[in-house]
């Protein structure tokens, strides 16, 4: 059994889908625009336990925190499972606030970054309440980072946001 301040779960990095699997994302190798505005980012969760139930944010540009869905054990998540995947789709803001103000454009080429968050979900507490404490077994991945490639000329006239 592990220690009540092992965190629940670790982020082992970023992938994109792709037709042979999941492949690495990282600064060298970028999304397109098509892939950020047809598919998700996803990432991967290594799990501490066989019984806890999940809670995870991701944090895209220092953006304020999106909620994934809670994963509950023997329902989102099977008991005996080391490895589990989960997923984000890069905002869909030409422009947006990340948290200290600042504008940030979430699908414009270049490099961004993403931080995730995980901890134990008590099933007593309430839905609004997200501890991402290490007394709850909370973990904040290093910070990832991803490129996004510009348009290539020959795709045409398309606009590169949505």
């Amino acid at each position: 059994m592990t220690t009540g301040t092992t965190p629940v779960a670790t982020v082992t990095g970023l992938y994109r889908a792709t037709l042979a699997g999941l492949e690495p994302l990282t600064r060298n190798t970028p999304l397109t625009p098509d892939d950020v505005r047809e598919a998700p980012v996803f990432f991967e969760l290594e799990l501490a336990d066989n019984d806890t139930d999940l809670i995870v944010d991701v944090s895209y540009d220092n953006m304020e925190p999106v909620r994934v869905p809670d994963l509950f054990r023997g329902m989102d998540i099977p008991r005996g499972i080391r490895f589990w995947p989960g997923w984000f789709e890069v905002p869909p803001y030409r422009e947006a606030r990340d948290v200290t103000g600042r504008r940030v454009y979430p699908r414009a080429p270049g490099i961004h970054t993403v931080r995730i968050r995980t901890a134990r979900r008590i099933r007593s507490q309430p839905v609004r309440t997200r501890d991402f404490s290490p007394a709850n077994r909370g973990y904040t991945s290093p910070l990832f980072e991803l490129a996004i490639c510009p348009e290539s000329p020959d795709e045409g006239e398309e606009a590169p946001y949505e």
